[in-house]
């Protein structure tokens, strides 16, 4: 009997030992630092590594689309009634008209503008340029005043005072006069924009006393159920510039099939993240943005999960290979002639279109776009569009109006105000509306087998985890301890994943005979973690279940701790938070833009056990995921997108919500998933594998029950008790 055990336990041992490949990856992006390695932040380095085939970019840059849909609230879209612009108030100028604009982005949500065009209008379509403005004081109102004015005169940023103090409306003069139709709109809460304030969008650091996040009516942005729902002022901001491209491109005498878009600062970020996600804009000039430093310092530039392994530059490429100008400043951009430009050179040679893209870098001006960095731009329109013009496209002086003049509200057409309670009425209709699609898709399950559903659900789910079909990499285990227990073989270990520099302590106990199947232990109690410190603890926690699970073999990884992370400041999480790196302003985008929440990072955890298993030349016939209620959350999102990585999934959940957690620092915060029907749509991904579900019924649970049932599938709902 000894003899047969010593061979068993030789063969398992070999078993664990041999280098794998792996039927699924996760991109470079999703791999977890080192412990010691601190968050990021909008002012880390985020290089950019070109792949090397044309078709592994296109399949990187489908897949960042597919991110900033999810991130943004635009997956699925929300279900939005046709656009219904009112224009009034035109005034005749110099060679231009300017008009006064509004329409409704969402219900409540007013977007306001002015719209310029040709005078007189020429009798063939015109280009459309969208303009967002970025954060200039009183945005579209922007005078510099004289002090300023005179400076960039005589510094040759201007030509003429009229622009030194409005460069904005000189923008969409001088567009105008080129011959194209210019939208120029609010960015929220500057200038008209209502009902969101601009210090509620713009300079957000904390609750005030007094204020209600969330109430029976609602919730406001920056709260736990916004986030989980992905609403952030980005977001709104990215729905408002893609509604301001329908209305442009539904303007009589605007050619919907050229249109550009332009702005600076944060209407760059605006102009680079609308044109990545919509082919419909054919050209974008984001200027003194695009950079491989500082991302976007703004609560209006951030949201949860948008820059999480890829920057500004990566975000760009996306743009391939429709035309790309750029402008550098002495600013965070200053670096980009030789750090993040030749990259998006080397991205459009790859679709033999390496002239499409161009940085002009005016490194001798501060932060800008005056007249050097416009000329760049008027001339590169001209050769996009070919309008014919001599260059240098150079302005003329114009007359400036005043905010009086450019208010799209009067008598006729009331200013509707801001508030609180307005602001929660948006964000329900924006709820409400994406809602709708996922009700609709769910109604479909019984006679589609739940497909509409999934089509939403999986993309949306894979992109939060971000677990990326990808080529096969290599797993390298590493035994610290191997012997002999009752039960069978116990091997403890480090896990190491090269190709993505992931490493991970795990513990194996194989019984003395085995099934060929697997139990994956999702546990990240304080008992079950620290494995390379050899506590007997863990021991009895794998031989526990092993002896209910007669058998198989049970296996057991050290899922990341909030101690293991800590911020530049080297301040680490403790037992009930996460840290933050920005706890002067308590926006979740300030670290969940740049870092993957503890949750998501011990989901990948137990997706690198279940690949390591999965691809073993030994070929487990099974592997079952078991979580107790301390990994739900974690285990739950790994289930969603584990696919044939798993055979069956069992969760204590227990009415665990990720939009019920108490604040964004704790432990189970994740943003996003709520959005998706929160742990009832993560469930439903499952199926059709078999699901045991600890603490809920199908009544809490009605989506998981619905879709299991299309598939003729029944979850086993359990009690407290059961296993």
């Amino acid at each position: 009997m000894l003899q047969r055990r010593r061979r068993v336990a030789d063969g398992l041992s070999q078993l664990m030992c041999r280098s794998i490949g792996l039927i699924c990856v996760w991109s470079a992006a999703a791999v977890c630092g080192a412990a010691d390695e601190p968050l990021r932040t909008l002012d880390s380095h985020f290089p950019f590594q070109v792949p090397v085939s044309r078709e592994a970019w296109d399949q990187q840059a489908a897949d960042l689309r597919q991110r900033l849909k999810v991130v943004l609230g635009l997956w699925p879209s929300p279900l939005l009634d046709p656009v219904a612009p009112v224009a009034h108030g035109r005034r005749a100028m110099d060679g231009y008209s300017v008009e006064k604009i509004y329409f409704e982005s969402l219900p409540g949500l007013w977007v306001t503008g002015s719209l310029y065009r040709p005078e007189p209008m020429p009798a063939q379509p015109t280009p459309g340029v969208l303009s967002p403005h970025g954060h200039w004081a009183n945005g579209r109102f922007y005078d510099a005043g004289r002090s300023a004015a005179l400076r960039d005169l005589a510094i040759g940023a201007e030509r003429f005072e009229s622009a030194a103090h409005a460069p904005l409306q000189a923008r969409c003069v001088q567009l105008a006069r080129m011959g194209c139709t210019v939208l120029h709109w609010d960015m929220m809460g500057y200038a008209d924009s209502r009902p969101i304030s601009i210090a509620r969008a713009h300079s957000f650091a904390r609750f005030e006393q007094g204020e209600q996040p969330v109430t029976d009516d609602g919730w406001l942005l920056y709260s736990v159920p916004a986030e989980a729902h992905g609403q952030s002022v980005m977001g709104l901001q990215t729905i408002n510039t893609l509604r301001a491209l329908e209305v442009l491109r539904g303007l009589p005498g605007v050619d919907p099939e050229r249109i550009a878009i332009t702005g600076a600062s944060g209407g760059g970020t605006q102009s680079f993240i609308a044109a990545a996600i919509n082919a419909q804009i054919q050209t974008a000039f984001p200027a003194v943005m695009v950079s491989t430093g500082m991302q976007g310092g703004c609560t209006c530039e951030n949201a949860c999960g948008l820059r999480v392994g890829a920057g500004n530059v990566a975000l760009a490429a996306c743009i391939a290979p429709r035309p790309l100008g750029m402008t550098a400043a002495d600013d965070w951009t200053r670096t980009m002639p030789g750090d993040g430009f030749p990259e998006l050179q080397a991205v459009y040679a790859l679709y033999g279109a390496r002239e499409r893209v161009e940085l002009f870098p005016f490194l001798h001006f501060p932060h800008n776009y005056n007249h050097p960095s416009r000329t760049a731009m008027y001339g590169w329109l001209n050769r996009q569009f070919t309008l014919g013009l001599d260059e240098p496209v150079l302005e003329r002086d114009f007359s400036r109006l005043s905010a009086s003049e450019l208010t799209v509200w009067d008598p006729a057409h009331p200013d509707p105000g801001s508030s609180l309670e307005q602001e929660r009425q948006v964000l329900q209709q924006w709820h409400a509306r994406t809602r709708r699609v996922l009700e609709d898709a769910l109604a479909q399950a019984a006679s589609d087998r739940g497909a509409a559903l999934m089509q939403i659900l999986r993309p949306a789910f894979n992109a939060i985890v971000r677990r990326l079909p990808g080529a096969p990499a290599e797993f390298r285990w590493e035994v610290s301890e191997k012997r002999e227990v009752p039960e069978g073989l116990l091997i403890r270990g480090t896990l190491n994943d090269s190709a993505w520099s992931q490493q991970r302590d795990a513990i194996f106990l194989y019984p003395t005979t085995w099934s060929g199947e697997v139990v994956l232990l999702a546990n990240s109690s304080p008992a079950a973690r620290r494995l390379s410190e050899g506590s007997r603890g863990h021991d009895e926690i794998l031989r526990d279940v092993a002896k209910a699970q007669p058998g198989r073999a049970v296996a057991l990884i050290d899922l990341h701790a909030a101690d293991e992370l800590r911020t530049a400041q080297g301040e680490a999480g403790d037992s009930g938070h996460q840290p933050l790196v920005q706890r002067e302003r308590l926006a979740a985008a300030y670290t969940y833009g740049y870092n993957d929440p503890l949750v998501v990072r011990q989901a990948q955890d137990l997706l690198m056990l279940a690949a390591f298993c999965r691809g073993d030349e030994h070929q487990p016939s099974k592997i079952h995921l078991l979580a107790d209620r301390s990994a739900t959350p974690a285990a739950a999102l790994a289930a969603a997108v584990a696919g044939d990585l798993l055979d069956s999934v069992e969760l204590d959940v227990h009415g665990f919500r990720f939009e019920k957690v108490a604040a964004i620092d704790s432990l189970e915060f994740c943003p996003l998933v709520g959005r998706y029907f929160d742990v009832d749509g993560l469930l439903a991904a499952c199926a059709p594998r078999p699901l045991r579900v600890q603490g809920e019924t199908s009544e809490t649970l009605p989506v998981t029950q619905a879709i299991y049932a299309a598939f003729g599938e029944a979850v086993q709902w359990l009690d407290a008790t059961s296993r």
